[in-house]
């Protein structure tokens, strides 16, 4: 286009973006909460093990290094997992934040859109009062006649 709507193809070009970096954050984000479930089974199956082991064990000492071992093991899983609930909260934050400026974009497109419309239509109405002046002053030469 041109004129005061040349922008309109920008902004078609930033919805693009915006859209596909949206996408990227939803993918990235559903990563995250696969990642979150995976910890929280290794929590379970940490913990399942060693009541296992414990009730199994009679060996006291060789079951109290196990024990610090899992709960080694438990307690990185649980860090990872506090790590991914902040990843998570921030790819909530960046989605929503995406959301927002995909609308913002929309509307502008939209508003775009309608103004091109209207000057579209002016455009016509000018061609055709235009056309039809030449038209109107020549039945009215023949009628005077």
């Amino acid at each position: 286009m041109t004129g005061r709507y040349r922008g309109a193809g920008s902004v078609e070009k930033l919805l693009k973006i915006a859209r596909a970096e949206a996408e990227i954050v939803r993918i990235d984000l559903a990563d995250i909460d696969r990642a979150k479930v995976a910890a929280e089974v290794a929590i379970n199956e940490v913990e399942a093990t060693v009541a296992r082991e414990e009730s199994a064990s009679r060996d006291a000492a060789a079951f109290a290094a196990y024990a610090e071992a899992m709960r080694e093991r438990r307690f990185n899983l649980r860090k990872t997992l506090d790590a991914l609930e902040i990843a998570s909260e921030t790819a909530r934050t960046k989605l929503s934040s995406a959301l927002l400026e995909i609308a913002k974009l929309e509307r502008l497109a939209d508003i775009n859109e309608r103004d091109a419309l209207t000057e579209r239509r002016r455009r016509e109405a000018r061609l055709e009062a235009e056309n039809a002046a030449p038209i109107a002053a020549a039945q009215s030469q023949a009628a005077s006649r």
